[in-house]
């Protein structure tokens, strides 16, 4: 089931409906697009979207060589192209709403619409600010 995740922060609530599995193992919900505007949330839901990319069976060791700070993020994306082509895609760092810096509605629908591939059914999600509830 795709999911749009919208003020996606670093990808908690994303990552919430991409750990549910089925009873084979493959998970249940893929995020399709997560947008999110902060720099360095964008950062760290652009490395989740890395990971989502892969079975969780199939996880690299390099992945988590990456979290440990052993290799590099660019070394990471270097081994696996697609991967980091594909995490890319999916987290989008754009804002959101009326402000002269937000994305236009158009692009937004566009962006949206690609990402759902002519799916119907698709679930949208959105987290609340975290500065609210720190």
């Amino acid at each position: 089931i795709p999911v749009i995740d919208i003020f996606a922060g670093p990808g908690g609530l994303g990552e919430g409906f991409r750990s549910l599995l089925d009873a084979h193992g493959r998970r249940v919900f893929k995020i399709a697009l997560s947008i999110e505007k902060d720099k360095y949330a964008h950062q760290t839901l652009t490395l989740r979207s890395f990971f989502g990319q892969v079975e969780p069976a199939e996880t690299p060791e390099e992945y988590y060589k990456c979290i440990r700070g052993e290799i590099t993020l660019e070394k990471l994306n270097k081994t696996y192209p697609m991967q980091a082509a594909a995490a890319e895609e999916e987290a989008w760092q754009a804002t959101l709403g009326d402000s002269k810096d937000a994305v236009s509605k158009y692009i937004l629908d566009k962006r949206i619409k690609e990402a759902l591939e002519s799916e119907q059914n698709w679930l949208l999600i959105g987290g609340p600010p975290c500065q609210a509830y720190s």
